[in-house]
């Protein structure tokens, strides 16, 4: 009976779950009830109202049917329930994977999984970040499965395969999260041979997993193709390219834990919080080490030393897969678990001696701080793109008025656009993007920046179905007379109907 099924499932579930769960919710639609509530666009979210999300060219096999399980429609509310769902279950996963018992750390943790900036910058394309969300949940279920099930790694190079082929960039995490977990069952256990044998396991499954994605992979490039996005139709590894891939980890790792220290932009509260995360890991380890050091060996502290060297590396792997590979907000999840790292090390210390009563607060105090602060950038990127949204619908609102305006205008059926829609203001241009990181999908004035946005926002909001004319045409008519006499937006002449086509000049 399902009452008793329902029974005895709520039997099975740990408190540590209900802790995990709960906190991703409350915290989860704390941080992102805004973008919930309001439609919200950028600008591949105007085109993508209602799509398949069949994008079986750039290697995601699997996206479609994840992402079609709340339709194929842009749906905030039930995209971003779905999301959160997932995400709660990931932490669950996550409590479960590092044995984590103490209710601050599984709350942070939460904390940081949720608020995280590539989770704001997944969320800016809603209309398939439930798909994504789904795939970091079989990724760091493939952890746990491998785990607690003797022969695991089967099944879980399997979940690893599909999560891979929803997002490539879930590898990345899978990687970081194991070497995260080796460096504190080093740290905290004296028998590493149960650690070996299991890490060997981990291996395994993602060598497994890894290459039944490339097989797939490589039989679509042979036959159907693959795109050339991110370097994706030249996947290979050099031996020659490791000092430039190394360089360019180097880089990006700086970037993104010290964009304001690194280049011309100021310095936030964000690369602030960075800094004191570092000195923490440092005391981390440093305290951890302490007091497991009648367990270290020589070996155990290389591989320790080894493993952290390897975690920026784990991170930014696809830099070595793909060579055109160019990272940004949405593929760097993985660096959350270097927040995660010192949580999980609070969680194992038990001894109630001062350096570990001034640690533990300290680890305590800060990763709420860098939560907050991450629910903060969260919702400046939230403002922002509403923002972007009103700019744009006014602009395509004053540029149709226009149009409707002129004589001819019930005979056109195709547009041809001239130039770029130049807007500049100091709260977008300037505010917005000094004061968060390099977040992907929400930054800029307008998203419109191809014919392509055009022609879709006046379909899709003002019912008028204009087609973009063809390269041939559009080369005739910038050799027109009347064309190339015409000024530019906002001057009378910028709008000119020529047959049946609208030539619209923004720019010079």
């Amino acid at each position: 009976m399902p009452e008793q099924f329902f029974s005895k499932l709520k039997s099975m579930v740990k408190r540590e779950w209900k802790i995990a769960f709960l906190s991703t919710v409350i915290i989860g639609f704390l941080t992102h009830m805004y973008v919930f509530t309001n439609m919200l666009l950028n600008h591949d979210g105007i085109n993508n109202m209602h799509h398949p999300q069949n994008h079986l060219s750039s290697g995601r096999f699997f996206l479609a049917p994840f992402s079609g399980i709340s339709s194929f429609f842009n749906l905030p509310w039930i995209n971003g329930l779905l999301s959160i769902f997932y995400i709660a279950l990931t932490v669950v996963a996550l409590t479960e994977f590092y044995k984590l018992k103490k209710t601050p750390s599984i709350v942070l943790v939460a904390g940081i999984m949720v608020t995280f900036p590539t989770i704001a910058s997944t969320f800016a394309y809603m209309y398939t970040a439930d798909g994504y969300m789904a795939g970091l949940l079989l990724a760091i279920l493939s952890l746990v499965v491998t785990k607690k099930f003797k022969l695991g790694f089967l099944p879980s190079s399997f979940l690893l395969f599909i999560s891979v082929g929803i997002y490539q960039a879930n590898l990345p995490i899978v990687l970081t999260a194991v070497l995260v977990w080796l460096i504190i069952e080093l740290l905290f256990k004296q028998n590493v041979k149960e650690t070996l044998q299991l890490f060997i396991q981990y291996v395994i499954m993602i060598s497994i997993g890894m290459l039944l994605y490339v097989l797939l992979f490589k039989s679509y490039q042979n036959t159907r193709g693959i795109v050339d996005y991110q370097g994706l139709n030249s996947v290979g590894f050099e031996i020659s390219m490791i000092p430039e891939q190394l360089k360019k980890i180097v880089n990006r790792f700086l970037d993104f834990f010290g964009r304001g220290f690194v280049s011309d932009m100021p310095i936030n509260l964000f690369e602030i919080l960075n800094i004191f995360l570092a000195i923490l890991i440092l005391i981390a380890v440093i305290v951890a080490i302490i007091r497991n050091i009648q367990h270290l060996s020589l070996l155990k502290t290389v591989s320790i030393i080894l493993a952290g060297l390897l975690l920026p590396v784990a991170a930014f792997v696809l830099y070595f897969v793909s060579p055109g590979v160019s990272y940004h907000m949405l593929m760097v999840l993985a660096l959350a678990f270097l927040y995660i790292f010192p949580i999980i090390i609070y969680d194992r210390l038990q001894e109630p001696v001062l350096s570990v009563k001034v640690f533990s607060w300290s680890a305590v105090v800060l990763l709420f701080l860098i939560v907050f602060n991450f629910a903060i950038i969260s919702n400046i990127s939230y403002f922002n793109m509403e923002l972007r949204y009103e700019k744009s619908y006014a602009f395509m609102n004053r540029l149709l008025d226009r149009i409707e305006q002129l004589e001819g205008y019930d005979n056109v059926s195709q547009v041809a656009i001239l130039g770029y829609h130049h807007v500049e203001t100091n709260l977008s241009s300037n505010k917005v993007r000094e004061n968060i990181p390099g977040m992907t999908g929400v930054i800029g004035e307008t998203f419109l920046s191809a014919p392509y946005h055009f022609t879709g926002m006046w379909a899709t909001f003002f019912g008028e179905n204009f087609s973009f004319v063809n390269q041939d045409r559009l080369s005739e008519l910038r050799e027109n007379d009347l064309v190339q006499e015409m000024n530019a937006w906002p001057a009378k002449e910028s709008v000119v109907i020529i047959d049946d086509v609208v030539v619209i000049k923004l720019s010079e």
